[in-house]
């Protein structure tokens, strides 16, 4: 609660000077006093936004990723996305959730300790897990808080933002000498959890945009995740209450309205300067480029010198492709800006689909697959078959050795149609846990995967996917049923597009 008032006072501290600078400002100069919110009405402003973009999250609780080993290092990702509201041009509102992959391992340096509920130490676990969750922040638009003394609109934008949160995850602990998940009498701390665990957290996040233009921001955050649990590592002990994440953000932010400026733009000091003027100087036209558009309405203000600009200070584009008239050397057919404006005329591989459209500008292929050959039924079947050979050691995700050559057969394949794309599906038979099965089956189509790119596949084309038991081809009542639902399968992604 302290720490609430806290926060307030300051923002009315901060409200308070930038409503006394702008003040003395104008009433230095014999006008009405101007405060930081009187001149910016804001129903005459864009007020809705939304966002969304990726995230790199760093854990910091008994088990961390960064400052570890390399067995999975300091990469965990996540995805997210936003909507927003300003209700002035400094407070505003957002709900945000998101999708994180969560991993842990004990840190280099730290000291072990042991993990309640698992006959196990610190430093022989780790933890993989997902995160779901939603935010709300309360905006802080630090940018419209003092005066710029600026007439145009500014680039670059700072604000902060502080909230609460709730998530829910699923990490488990295993073991590293093993990679067995430890399902034990209940490592959580609550008895009750099965697969999904919950907390509420405190966010804090700086943000940094840039304007693009009037619909679209590129925005930075880095935040501070404030968790008080002890579960969000799966890892329970004595030593760490306060589990922390940080998340680094990039996104991208669409800007809702049809007004001019949305307020998160718009700084009531220069505004002001918009509709009261400058008493020592007359309101200026200026038009730096001498293109006859004045350069408050011009969209490019650097067109060089004799060029012809349409209405918005742009260069004119005859034939609409991306290049303007006086760089393009074919204006009135509709070409490539890397050839000048002028259409492709080279097919590498003679396939009928100019290499700037073929996405296997030296494999043939047909038009109808961009120029890519398309995968025969046969193709197919032989990767199959031969997927039928892989092999792994019990009760793991290591490949045994014998089973190289044929996945160095299924890359060659692989690599000769390089716009398809694949799952690499994993199954096992139904000996054991549900769930250590799925997972299992998960861990072998990535360690598939994994060779493969090694060998030189890319790795767009392939998605590894697991299914445990659930979609056995034999019956489990036998041995040799249950030897055949042990298995890796390769399947077409989005067959009909082949």
């Amino acid at each position: 609660m302290i720490k609430n008032k806290g926060f307030f006072l300051v923002l009315i501290a901060l409200l308070f000077f930038g409503n006394y600078s702008i003040s003395q400002n104008t009433s230095n100069r014999g006008r009405s006093k101007i405060t930081a919110l009187s001149k910016v009405n804001p129903n005459n402003y864009n007020k809705w936004y939304a966002g969304l973009g990726a995230q790199h999250i760093f854990v910091h609780s008994d088990l961390r990723n960064f400052g570890v080993n390399d067995r999975k290092g300091e990469f965990s990702y996540g995805f997210y996305a936003y909507g927003g509201i300003m209700f002035n041009s400094i407070i505003g509102l957002e709900a945000k959730v998101h999708f994180n992959d969560i991993y842990g391992e004990p840190q280099q340096w730290a000291d072990t300790y042991d993990v309640r509920y698992t006959p196990l130490g610190l430093d022989e676990v780790y933890f993989e897990g997902e995160s779901v969750g939603i935010r709300l922040l309360g905006v802080f638009n630090l940018s419209n808080i003092a005066p710029s003394g600026k007439r145009y609109q500014r680039k670059w934008n700072f604000a902060f933002y502080a909230g609460i949160g709730y998530h829910q995850y699923t990490s488990k602990l295993y073991s590293l000498e093993t990679e067995e998940e430890l399902s034990g009498p209940n490592f959580q701390t609550n008895e009750l959890r099965e697969d999904w665990a919950s907390s509420w957290y405190l966010p804090v996040e700086f943000g940094v945009s840039y304007r693009l233009n009037r619909r679209v921001d590129i925005e930075f955050r880095p935040a501070l995740n404030i968790n008080h649990e002890d579960d969000f590592d799966a890892a329970i002990s004595d030593k760490q209450n306060f589990e922390l994440f940080f998340t680094t953000s990039l996104g991208a932010v669409y800007k809702f309205g049809d007004k001019r400026k949305h307020l998160k733009w718009t700084n009531p000091y220069d505004e002001a300067l918009i509709e009261l003027g400058d008493e020592k100087d007359e309101f200026e036209i200026k038009d730096i480029d001498g293109d006859g558009v004045i350069d408050e309405l011009d969209k490019d203000n650097y067109t060089p010198k004799g060029v012809k600009v349409y209405g918005d200070g742009t260069s004119i584009d005859s034939d609409g492709d991306q290049t303007p008239d006086y760089k393009d050397k074919c204006p009135f057919k509709k070409g490539k800006p890397y050839l000048e404006g002028c259409p492709p005329t080279k097919d590498t591989d003679g396939d009928s689909v100019f290499d700037d459209v073929d996405d296997c500008p030296t494999i043939p292929g047909p038009k109808s697959n961009n120029g890519c050959p398309t995968i025969p039924e046969s193709v197919l079947k032989e990767l199959n078959y031969i997927a039928k050979n892989i092999y792994f050691e019990t009760a793991r995700a290591k490949i045994k050795p014998r089973s190289y050559g044929d996945l160095t057969r299924i890359a060659e394949i692989l690599q000769q149609f390089p716009n398809v794309r694949f799952y690499v599906d994993g199954h096992t038979d139904n000996v054991g846990n549900d769930t250590y099965n799925l997972a299992l089956s998960r861990r072998r189509a990535a360690a598939v995967v994994d060779f493969l790119e090694n060998k030189g596949v890319d790795g767009r084309q392939l998605e590894s996917r697991g299914f445990g038991e659930s979609r056995p081809i034999e019956a489990n009542s036998s041995a040799g049923g249950r030897q055949l639902n042990r298995r890796v399968e390769i399947n077409l992604i989005n067959p009909d597009q082949q």
